[in-house]
């Protein structure tokens, strides 16, 4: 085994890893091996049919926006993403070099050999002479290199790439890896179930001591510990929203000193990963007494949702899905309360393509796996949100998710 700035063959052993450390992700990739190889080699006959001599897949830390890495050989970066310097550009960071022809090289600050499905693994934060050397290496140094997720690539790092190789053409190819992720394989729609168990479990322990008086913060640590417990790789965030604050999809901080009042809405929304795969579910809760106007939000939030995955189907259009929930909402008078987002797809990202949203020409497909989310606001009385994350199926979506649609909270401990 190379220090970092060596490289490797995947036969590499691992002194460091504890005995008994056993499991996809510890001794093993997360998938099955040939199943990435399958996926690298679609990815050269795609390439190739593009007039392009190598694809080079970018990917951030593991919290972030890994999958383009992730998903072609099972790397996540463990390191958080950092401010580049010369010879750091890559902190964070990983880049997996597809050539048509030639090995598979990955570049990563930080790897274990035994969860990576690649030829080569080079270890160095220095990315860009990392690149270079192998570019050169393979006889690329005149090609066309496409860039899966071009989006994710700094302008420092890519500039240096460019300028040790001038001769190189860099080409965007995103769709040529965003395009096969939207479908999920049987092991991977395995894998989210198993995230969104994780998620359940949080928010039952948020419900379960859930009460006025308590903080959102507190409420948001109780979940938190409980999803890592069953299981997560990581809590992104517990997001705890409470009263006005409900109204609100996003807030810094994610959750604050403020505590619960009776008679108010409170928001849990729960986002992270277990075994590479992410979760993101969300829960409204309402604390007693229940005034009547909530109660009344919460069933049509419930018929929004319910609307939305009667159609969700393969085939049915993004704007087909958007108009279900705009008419049920509509029927209980709050067409102008639903937020223009409907969900996304989930994966080894949070937000994933589809993108439900006005103005998104798309369609589902079977294998698809979404987080279902309408959601209701009326300023003045609260936000109301339910979102299921669902394998899109020929007969119907399956529902991964099991925490009940609408709970209800004692004003007072049981």
């Amino acid at each position: 085994m190379s220090e970092p700035g060596g490289a490797w063959g995947t036969t590499g052993t691992a002194p460091y890893r504890p005995a008994g450390a056993r499991g996809a992700g510890i001794d093993r990739p997360v998938l099955p091996p040939d199943l990435y190889r399958r996926r690298q080699e679609a990815l050269r006959a795609a390439a190739a049919q593009e007039g392009l001599d190598a694809v080079l897949a970018v990917g951030r830390a593991f919290y972030e926006r890994g999958a383009p890495v992730a998903f072609l050989c099972g790397h996540l970066a463990p390191a958080p993403t950092a401010a580049s310097a010369p010879g750091y550009e890559g902190w964070g960071q990983s880049l997996l070099l597809v050539p048509c022809r030639g090995p598979v090289v990955l570049i990563a600050d930080a790897a274990r050999p035994e969860t990576v499905v690649a030829d080569q693994i080079e270890l160095t934060a220095a990315h860009p002479a990392a690149l270079a050397g192998w570019i050169r290496r393979l006889g690329l140094a005149t090609g066309r290199i496409g860039v899966a997720g071009s989006d994710l690539w700094s302008w420092a790092a890519f500039r240096a790439a460019s300028l040790a190789v001038p001769g190189a053409e860099w080409v965007p190819a995103d769709p040529l890896v965003n395009r096969p992720r939207r479908l999920k394989e049987p092991e991977e729609q395995a894998l989210l179930a198993r995230a969104a168990e994780a998620a359940d479990v949080g928010l039952a322990a948020a419900l379960e001591v859930l009460r006025p008086g308590l903080s959102e913060q507190q409420l948001g640590a109780a979940g938190t510990a409980a999803a890592l417990a069953a299981g997560a790789d990581f809590v992104r965030y517990f997001r705890v929203h409470t009263g006005a604050w409900s109204l609100l999809s996003f807030r810094w901080p994610q959750a604050t000193d403020r505590r619960v009042r009776a008679g108010e809405p409170v928001a849990l929304d729960i986002i992270g990963a277990r075994g590479g795969y992410q979760f993101d579910v969300l829960r409204t809760a309402l604390v007693e007494p229940v005034p009547p106007e909530l109660a009344r939000l919460a069933a049509a939030a419930e018929d929004c949702l319910e609307a939305v995955l009667a159609r969700c189907r393969p085939g049915v259009t993004v704007a087909e899905l958007l108009a279900a929930a705009s008419e049920a909402a509509a029927r209980h008078g709050l067409g102008d309360a639903l937020a223009p987002l409907l969900g996304h797809g989930i994966g080894l990202e949070t937000v994933e393509e589809p993108l439900l949203l006005p103005g998104v020409d798309d369609r589902l497909e079977a294998g698809m796996v979404l987080c279902v989310e309408p959601a209701l606001r009326v300023p003045g009385l609260g936000g109301y949100s339910i979102e299921e994350m669902i394998v899109v199926e020929e007969g119907g979506p399956r529902i991964l998710t099991r925490t009940p649609r609408r709970p209800v909270i004692g004003a007072t401990p049981s």
